[in-house]
C-alpha cells in the first residue's frame, strides 16, 4: 500500500506522465463511465459546457446512465413536479423555460436539471 503515493499525492504508475494529483479515467473505462457521469452532474453548475461535452462523449462511448432516485422521493411521494418548482423558485432559481435552473449564488455560471437543483437546495438546506 502507498506505492500510488508520491511526495503526498496521488501519482499513476501506468500514466507517468499523469501529473501528480490527478487521476487519469476514461470516458471508454466501463468502470470509470458512472462515476465521469456524476462528476459531469456536480460540474454543471460551474461549467455547464463542460458537462454536456462529457455526458456526450459518455453516451458516444456507449454509457448508459441509470435514472437518479426521482426528485420527489426527497420529499415523499405525495410531492408533486409543481411543487418541487414552486419551492425552488421561492428559493431563488430561475427557470430557462427549457428544463434548466439557474441560481446566482449555487449555479452562477450555469444551468442546473430539476433534479440536481433541488439537491443543491437540500443540501444547503440541511447546513
Amino acid at each position: 500500500m502507498g506505492s500510488h503515493i508520491v511526495g503526498g499525492e496521488f501519482q499513476s504508475d501506468k500514466y507517468p506522465t499523469c501529473p501528480r494529483g490527478k487521476v487519469p479515467l476514461s470516458t471508454k473505462d466501463p468502470t470509470a463511465q458512472d462515476l465521469l457521469w456524476e462528476y459531469a452532474q456536480r460540474r454543471r453548475p460551474i461549467d455547464a459546457e463542460f458537462a454536456d461535452d462529457l455526458e456526450q462523449t459518455l453516451l458516444s462511448s456507449g454509457y448508459r446512465p441509470t435514472p437518479r432516485k426521482p426528485v420527489y422521493d426527497l420529499y415523499g411521494a405525495s410531492t408533486v413536479w409543481s411543487q418541487v418548482e414552486d419551492r425552488l423558485r421561492l428559493s431563488g432559481w430561475t427557470h430557462d423555460g427549457r428544463g434548466r435552473w439557474k441560481h446566482s449564488i449555487f449555479a452562477p455560471n450555469g444551468l442546473a436539471t430539476t433534479a440536481l437543483a433541488l439537491e443543491i437546495l437540500v443540501l444547503h438546506e440541511a447546513k
